[in-house]
């Protein structure tokens, strides 16, 4: 089966792994200095950006694709992102912590353009699925005075709490002081502003619940 795979694969693919494994390995020592923590087989494209390493701890097999972000500054968290084993980034999802932080735990998935802050908190289960262009956002702008323009005034700051075997589908927004429960769905293009209950199916602007996957949960 492997040997089928290699031989359908195109030579710039094959180079793409070779190199990035060879890449990877010998980057290794220098990962275990620079980083918080690292755990084995992790793989870090060479395009990725990571900074602020000494705030990040990335367990075993983690994988941070071509260009995404990792921004880890933070004076008041160290660690102040914390990726799981198993987990992966894809291509050009971000993770910036604000002066915050984000904890993602182990087998989940960040799909491309996914932008993660970590402002007041951000804490993810095991087992959770983001697709792509998904945006959460643990903070708000405050907006009560008209006496100062709004960028001048402070921010809100709650934390988001995402618990494990959740599924968010791709383009859905989830605002601050929010806690989707586990088990839980939330449909393409949904805007979080309220507490999603354990296994439920959520979508729409606001979210709301549309029914519950296991009925014994109502």
């Amino acid at each position: 089966m492997i040997v089928m795979k290699i031989k359908q694969m195109s030579i710039g693919e094959i180079y793409s792994i070779v190199s990035g494994f060879i890449w990877n390995k010998i980057k290794y020592p220098y990962y275990k200095a620079a980083f918080h923590g690292i755990g084995e087989d992790v793989r870090i494209s060479r395009k990725a950006m990571i900074k602020s390493a000494k705030n990040i701890v990335l367990g075993n097999n983690v994988s941070i694709g071509e260009y995404a972000v990792l921004e880890g500054n933070s004076e008041k968290y160290n660690p102040s992102i914390n990726i799981g084993s198993n987990t992966y980034l894809t291509s050009f999802a971000v993770i910036d912590v604000q002066g915050g932080f984000v904890k993602i735990g182990k087998n989940c998935s960040v799909n491309p353009f996914c932008v993660l802050y970590g402002h007041g908190g951000l804490e993810i289960g095991d087992g959770v699925r983001i697709a792509a262009k998904t945006t959460i956002i643990p903070a708000n702008h405050r907006f009560d005075r008209i006496d100062i323009p709004q960028y001048k005034q402070s921010l809100t700051k709650k934390g988001i709490k995402i618990e494990d075997d959740v599924w968010i589908g791709t383009n859905v927004t989830i605002l601050d002081g929010v806690t989707i429960h586990r088990g839980s769905v939330v449909g393409g293009g949904a805007v979080v502003t309220k507490d999603i209950p354990e296994y439920s199916v959520a979508v729409g602007v606001p979210a709301k619940v549309i029914k519950r996957r296991i009925e014994d949960k109502i």
